[in-house]
Parts: C-alpha cells; sequence; structure tokens
C-alpha cells in the first residue's frame, strides 16, 4: 500500500496556493494511478472481488462487502472519466456481480456479505444501498449501458424501504425480509445518501436527487451542527434525537462523533449548493466552519 510518501514539492508555500500547482497535481495524479494499479488485482476469476492485504496478496476467508464492490467499481468508474484506460473490466465485474449475487431476488435490495455467490451476511444497510445508488450514477456518466436499470432498482428500494418521509432521513437497517432489526438512526449513511443523491443528479439531471440532497443536509447542518457548536453526532434515537451513550463500532459506528464526516458533509455541502446555482450566499461560510471545527478536533 501507499504510505509514508514525501509531500509533493510545494508544500510549504502559502496556505492554499500549492494545491494548484503543476507538481502537486501531478503529486495527486501519480497517488491515484498507484491506487488503481494496485486494486487491478482484485477481480476474481468468476465471483466478485478479493479483499486484498497490504502486500496485494488476496486474503481468504475475507466475505465481499456491499460497501467494497460499490466503492470499487464506483472508483474505477471515475478513473474511466478521467480519460485513463483499463477501467471497463472492474465496471463490468462489478457490475455484473452486484446484480447477480448481492441483488436479493426474493424480498429486493442487496445483501451486505458474500463469498463467492454463498450469502453470509443478509441483512439490508442503507449504508450499503446508498453506495449502489452511487456506483451505478457513476458508471451511468461513464456510458455503461446496464448503469441506468441499477439505479432505478437502488432508487426504488432506497424509497420504499430506507426512506423516512416525515424527517426526510434515511433509516439505517433491516432483516432480509424487511421486517426491523433495531431502532438505530445514524448520520453515516445520510452523509453517504448525499454523495450517491449529489452523484445522481449529475447523471441523470433529476431534480429528485437534489432535493433530497438538500433535506439531508438541512437537518444535520442546519439543525444538528448548529446546536453542536459545528460538530455533527453520528448517533441518534428512533426519533432522531441525538443518542449521546451510543456505544458505537469502532469501523462504522464510532462513538461520539468522526471529524472527517464533518470534512465530507462540508465537502458536499458546496458541492450541493453549486449544483443548486448557489442561492444561499452564507453556504460557504457555514461549510467552512464545520470544517474548521473538525479540524481542530481531529
Amino acid at each position: 500500500m501507499i504510505k509514508d510518501q514525501p509531500l509533493p514539492p510545494g508544500a510549504h508555500s502559502e496556505p492554499g496556493f500549492w494545491l494548484e500547482t503543476f507538481n502537486h497535481r501531478n503529486w495527486l495524479m501519480d497517488q491515484a494511478m498507484r491506487q488503481f494499479e494496485f486494486f487491478s488485482a482484485s477481480c476474481r476469476n468468476g465471483l466478485g472481488l478479493f479483499i486484498l492485504g497490504h502486500d496485494g496478496s488476496s486474503q481468504p476467508g475475507e466475505f465481499q462487502e456491499l460497501h467494497t464492490t460499490a466503492r470499487m467499481f464506483h472508483s474505477y468508474a471515475l478513473r474511466h472519466l478521467a480519460g485513463f484506460q483499463g477501467a471497463d473490466q472492474i465496471i463490468d465485474h462489478g457490475m455484473t456481480y452486484l446484480e447477480r449475487h448481492h441483488r436479493d431476488r426474493d424480498y429486493g435490495g442487496y445483501f451486505w456479505a458474500l463469498e463467492g455467490d454463498q450469502i453470509k451476511d443478509d441483512r439490508k444497510l442503507a449504508y450499503g444501498h446508498v453506495l449502489v445508488l452511487l456506483a451505478s450514477a457513476s458508471a451511468k456518466l461513464a456510458g455503461h449501458p446496464e448503469a441506468g436499470r441499477l439505479m432505478a432498482d437502488a432508487r426504488e428500494v432506497l424509497d420504499q424501504h430506507f426512506w423516512d418521509k416525515e424527517a426526510g432521513l434515511y433509516c439505517d437497517e433491516w432483516n432480509r425480509d424487511w421486517t426491523p432489526i433495531s431502532t438505530y438512526r445514524g448520520m453515516n449513511a445520510n452523509m453517504h445518501g448525499v454523495e450517491a443523491m449529489l452523484s445522481a443528479y449529475e447523471a441523470f439531471g433529476d431534480e429528485f436527487y437534489l432535493s433530497r440532497a438538500g433535506r439531508i443536509l438541512d437537518f444535520f447542518i442546519n439543525k444538528i451542527a448548529a446546536g453542536e457548536n459545528r460538530r455533527l453526532p453520528e448517533h441518534y434515537t428512533s426519533e432522531w434525537q441525538i443518542d449521546h451513550n451510543y456505544a458505537g463500532n469502532p469501523m462504522f459506528r464510532p462513538a461520539g462523533t468522526a471529524p472527517v464526516h464533518s470534512l465530507e458533509l462540508g465537502r458536499l455541502q458546496l458541492q450541493h449548493w453549486d449544483l443548486s446555482v448557489r442561492p444561499e450566499a452564507n453556504a460557504p461560510g457555514t461549510a467552512r466552519h464545520l470544517i474548521e471545527q473538525a479540524l481542530n478536533d481531529a
């Protein structure tokens, strides 16, 4: 894996200046190409993707989780959009695996974890489903002929099973047959929901996606962060009240707040503002406060 890389030339210059320098942009591209080269070994002959270790070797016994399938072919769709060759095989591979194996043909939706064609975790999680929408939107932008169908299916499942119309937010988790697992509600799936909705809007131009992203952003930025000193608690009750006592899970549900999510939501607010033709003059300032608080906390 890529680690302990030196900072690019110019990184010590005036604040912000080096971001657009030729050397820095070249350095970023080099890092991206190294990552793409590393993960190009992920395709399995037949079913799914290998989980790779730090040395690039496949890890036997590791399950293929929905978020890794979707994130992988989303990333390679971005590579295709950037004009580089070598992405199409992984996009096709990921699309096929999602439709033929992650997708539940009996109850609808997408299984959380597989091993080859065997179901290992049949839960239906909002986090995974919004990433299916994200990946299919990116594949649509990259010109994949089947992406529109996958997008439509993901949108229908999210609408039917995860969307809380009254709150304007996504619920988190269900059993395979759509019976409740818990009353847990979380910020993470909703944040990635905004990411997916904005990509879907860019792919189709449907105001539905922009409006839905706006509702989620309004709740977390204008209602929650505004009352929490520009911090974003991760965990909520079924009534969307902050659950300060939730113990969490270090991977997907860290206790308290996750500053990196504030960084991302601030960026997503700016993206939504830009796609909405910049209607609110205060949006950049609000995003900046959120990001600066996250940097102070990190």
